[in-house]
């Protein structure tokens, strides 16, 4: 896929922040002064997922965001704290970069400051990796900044905060989420590398949440479909009072 000509072809609506030329990123943010940041994570999701599942589950879920309503996709963040690599109770050292909290209060703040300085009158930051207290920190810094920048809305969220329990629910690397890495990526799942025979477990397959084998790219469809109208409907109402 050609990102940067799809980008190009669509540039009236939305787009990639840094795959665009400033004239282009202007009259965009003319008409919708959107800029949506997509936060991941480099983070072990066990054998059957990518390191970098939070992140790709961000951008894209962004990019759907941004294709629907208008606005500026940013570059992922990949920084992250509270990852697998430091929980209690389970050993996965490796895979994992994992920065400290303070950083990652420091970088939210620097960041959202700067995409005041650039005029955006709406952040949304999507959050791919729900670790706390990292996931926290984020919305608590956007919440700072709604109290700064009353004439601003800052929206901190991962994506099964605005979805029913029986649809998505916090996991890591469970069914939730290897569907949506199926639905955007399946070329960097494998299933057949996780056990038959026993169950899947937190401690031995760094799963948390009902069973991945039972995952489907029509799964991850469904998430992603009601994901972006429930956000979609949000967006909408902040377009009227913040636009």
């Amino acid at each position: 896929m050609n990102i940067v000509n799809e980008t190009i072809n669509t540039a009236s609506k939305w787009g990639l922040y840094d795959q665009m030329r400033p004239q282009e990123i202007e009259a965009i943010q003319k008409k919708t002064p959107i800029a949506y940041l997509p936060w991941g994570a480099i983070e072990y999701h066990g054998s059957h997922n990518p390191t970098g599942l939070d992140s790709i589950k961000a951008f894209s879920m962004c990019k759907d965001l941004a294709e629907k309503n208008g606005g500026l996709v940013f570059p992922v963040v990949s920084l992250a704290a509270n990852l697998i690599k430091s929980y209690p109770g389970v050993n996965f050292p490796k895979h994992s970069i994992e920065f400290s909290e303070n950083l990652i209060r420091l970088a939210c703040e620097e960041y959202l400051e700067q995409l005041v300085i650039q005029g955006f009158k709406i952040i949304v930051l999507l959050s791919g990796h729900a670790g706390e207290p990292h996931f926290t920190i984020l919305k608590t810094v956007a919440e700072t900044f709604n109290n700064k920048y009353p004439d601003r809305r800052f929206w901190a969220l991962a994506e099964f905060d605005i979805l029913p329990d029986d649809v998505l629910v916090a996991n890591h690397s469970a069914i939730g989420e290897t569907s949506l890495q199926l639905y955007y990526a399946s070329e960097t799942v494998d299933l057949e590398t996780l056990p038959k025979d026993r169950s899947i477990t937190l401690e031995l397959d760094a799963v948390s949440g009902e069973d991945p084998r039972l995952s489907t790219k029509a799964l991850g469809e469904k998430i992603v479909k009601l994901f972006l109208r429930n956000a979609s409907l949000i967006i909408e109402e902040l377009k009227r009072k913040y636009l």
